[in-house]
């Protein structure tokens, strides 16, 4: 019913990286239904919650929309397994996310995959990953899909992006994932060696 979505972070009753958010989902009813998108956020997502963290899911189609709001617990990602996606592409954010679902299940041991493109690292199932490499922090450069939290990191020049090839891994000594959930928080700091080097591969 709902080919596509926005996830917001709602704090203190305030909607986070709002125009971002705007912003992307214009591009995406542009490019799905060919035409101007007509949901205005700022107008339409009222009476928020005044305390504590929340997740706010947008839901949309080209005649209709929906929104759900529930209290929010970052999840916790300490270890991650490397998968190759081959050429799967995931541009839009889709309702959709069956084959990230399926990476994920593969990822055993590991909290989470860190998915590839041909050797180069893109994004993990929930999240856009930056690594340190002692001077700056680097994105991938084509990441699966382009966070709003990645974008606002980059704006600000707090990160720069760059391809980044499974066997340069050696060159950072540290990670950290994000997502509009996951701000920019050294306390989710974690080594590189919690990066399971071997890579497993779609079916």
């Amino acid at each position: 019913m709902y080919p596509l979505f926005e996830s917001i972070r709602v704090e203190g009753g305030q909607l986070h990286l709002l125009h971002y958010h705007q912003d992307r989902m214009a591009r995406a009813y542009n490019q799905l239904y060919k035409k101007k998108c007509p949901w205005k956020l700022e107008a339409m997502l009222l009476n928020l919650p005044r305390t504590g963290l929340h997740k706010l899911r947008f839901l949309y189609n080209d005649q209709n929309f929906s929104y759900e709001i529930a209290s929010y617990q970052t999840r916790t990602i300490t270890s991650l397994k490397l998968f190759e996606i081959g050429d799967y592409r995931y541009d839009l954010k889709f309702t959709n996310r069956s084959f990230l679902n399926e990476a994920f299940s593969l990822r055993g041991s590991c909290d989470d995959v860190l998915m590839t493109r041909k050797g180069y690292i893109t994004d993990t199932s929930y999240c856009n990953i930056i690594l340190f490499d002692g001077v700056q922090w680097v994105t991938p450069a084509q990441p699966l899909f382009e966070g709003v939290q990645r974008q606002f990191l980059l704006d600000q020049k707090t990160i720069v992006s760059q391809q980044i090839h499974t066997s340069e891994l050696y060159n950072f000594q540290s990670f950290m994932l994000v997502n509009v959930m996951r701000i920019f928080d050294k306390r989710f700091l974690l080594s590189t060696e919690r990066i399971q080097k071997t890579t497993s591969k779609t079916s």
